[in-house]
């Protein structure tokens, strides 16, 4: 007897076991994709909040609540049931992310968890999605203190070769503060021939020099960033009596001739700050910005300028704003004395002939500082005779 199998219904199971599947894939992709849009919507928020936190802190606010404040504007309300935020100095947590060396306190984190009720994969007993994110960001608040932690030299190129360049048989020497070298090549201390260097300490940001100099401190971290002074002649304009000149802007060759004294104040110069052949200029109280034009001293002129002793720009004797990237060349003469900062962030500084062992009581910062030739001179560095700097704060985002 012949048996036939009936396989009606058969259809029905596979299409039972597709839907499993079928619905399993669409709470997948509905549940799934509303997690990963809100965790994102949470980290969005996390990072806002922290940069909040953060800048609070840098101006000496309570800095907790704008984290929290932040936190609510972006729809996170703390309210532990669909979200907890958490606000922390890394000084109380463990960070995550956080550099080698850094200083703990300086941190501020923000944990967001969000409870997300799901909608089909109700059905396999997930009522519930859990997502956590966070964010970290350092907070240091502005400060004033002295440029380039008070080394006596310093050459802000951060990336080339001979940033702090000394050649020939110059001979030159640093008392009360060392030589800085911003630059991370690995050529950007660099001496050639037979220049002899005597300072206290030498501060590079690159990994190796050739050859490598004895005691050097390598790889240190590269210079925080300023905030550049701004002295100003406001509408004052320089004007000649004699042999003197009083303070305010001045257009052209400088001094003028003739002008063998600077009264106390501010002057703007556009044009060459020339000296040569024996002239001379003295001037106490003095704050000289190179708006334009270069400086060039040569010959056997007697120089002796002295910055203000108090007041905003108090030691801040010569200032070249970064707008004006012109070249400082100084072919010193035993018969000169400089008194406060030359701050010249992007330009050149070439040292050469005789400075003596007087000659600068001054801190030195430029971008590249080269000496050479026969240069021989001592760069004397005293805080209270030089200019500090702002500081401004710094805010980042680390995690």
């Amino acid at each position: 007897m012949n048996q036939k199998f009936n396989e009606k219904g058969q259809a029905l199971i596979v299409v039972a076991i597709a839907a499993v599947a079928l619905f399993g894939f669409t709470a997948l992709a509905i549940d799934g994709s509303r997690a990963f849009s809100e965790k994102r919507q949470a980290q969005n928020a996390a990072d806002s909040a922290v940069l909040a936190s953060a800048l609070a802190k840098t101006r000496g606010n309570t800095w907790k609540p704008e984290a929290f404040t932040s936190a609510l504007k972006n729809g996170f309300n703390n309210d532990t049931t669909t979200n907890e935020v958490f606000v922390e100095s890394c000084a109380d947590v463990a960070c995550p992310g956080l550099p080698a060396g850094a200083i703990n306190s300086e941190y501020v984190y923000v944990k967001i968890i969000i409870h997300i009720p799901t909608t089909f994969t109700r059905v396999v007993g997930l009522n519930q999605i859990d997502q956590a994110v966070d964010a970290v960001a350092r907070s240091v608040p502005g400060y004033i203190d002295e440029a380039a932690y008070g080394n006596a030299v310093v050459a802000l190129n951060k990336t080339d070769c001979k940033s702090f360049w000394g050649h020939g048989n110059a001979d030159f020497e640093t008392i009360g503060g060392g030589v800085f070298v911003n630059s991370t090549a690995n050529c950007g201390f660099t001496l050639n021939g037979g220049p002899n260097l005597n300072t206290p300490s030498i501060t590079i940001a690159g990994s190796t020099s050739s050859p490598v100099v004895a005691g050097a401190n390598y790889n240190a971290p590269q210079l925080p960033p300023m905030t550049m002074p701004n002295p100003s002649c406001g509408s004052a304009i320089a004007s000649q009596n004699g042999d003197a000149l009083s303070p305010g802007t001045w257009n052209g060759a400088f001094p003028p001739s003739g002008v063998k004294h600077l009264q106390g104040g501010v002057y703007c110069v556009n044009g060459n700050f020339s000296m040569n052949g024996n002239d001379t200029l003295t001037g106490s109280d003095v704050v000289i910005r190179m708006d334009s034009g270069d400086i060039k001293w040569n010959g056997n002129g007697s120089i002796k300028l002295s910055a203000p002793t108090e007041g905003p720009f108090n030691g801040l004797l010569i200032f070249v704003p970064p707008s004006n990237q012109s070249t400082i060349t100084i072919n010193g003469t035993n018969d000169q004395e400089l008194t406060g900062t030359i701050l010249a962030p992007t330009s050149d500084v070439v040292l050469l002939g005789t400075a003596g062992t007087n000659g600068f009581n001054s801190q030195i910062i430029g971008y590249n500082v080269e000496f050479g030739g026969t240069f021989d001179g001592t760069i004397r560095y005293d805080d209270a005779k030089n200019f500090d700097v702002q500081f401004g704060p710094q805010i980042e985002v680390t995690e």
